[in-house]
């Protein structure tokens, strides 16, 4: 689920499966509703809350937007252990264009850093 660290922005093209897990996200009422709510890291049990949406479909939701370049997926440390991957949306635009070569979509990515982001984090500490 968890996808490699990119840099300004990523393109995905004709045969790539992230395009059509993309366009498939977008046309998707749960998916838009989640990257809406992701605009702050969260955890899929608040997302789910957040969206209104059941726990077992934003698990669902949230493994489709993973394989994307939409979603980034972290971790959120506690101070006694239990740590839970949180997700935070990591597109700020996106263009898609159509050529002779067939579609391409290029994500405008923020340039979430999730492990940086937890550090900043209140109360957690890089040591």
């Amino acid at each position: 689920m968890k996808r490699p660290s990119r840099t300004n922005d990523a393109t995905t093209t004709e045969g790539d499966a992230a395009l059509d897990a993309t366009f498939e996200a977008l046309a998707d009422a749960d998916c838009r509703a989640i990257l809406a709510a992701a605009a702050t890291p969260k955890t899929t049990s608040e997302l789910a809350e957040v969206c209104d949406i059941a726990l077992s479909t934003a698990y669902r939701k949230v493994e489709l937007l993973s394989e994307t370049p939409l979603l980034a997926e972290g971790v959120r440390f506690d101070p006694d252990g239990d740590h839970a991957a949180e997700y935070v949306r990591d597109a700020a635009d996106a263009a898609i264009e159509l050529d002779d070569e067939g579609v391409s979509l290029t994500v405008d990515e923020q340039g979430t850093d999730p492990l940086t982001a937890a550090i900043d984090a209140p109360g957690v500490s890089a040591d």
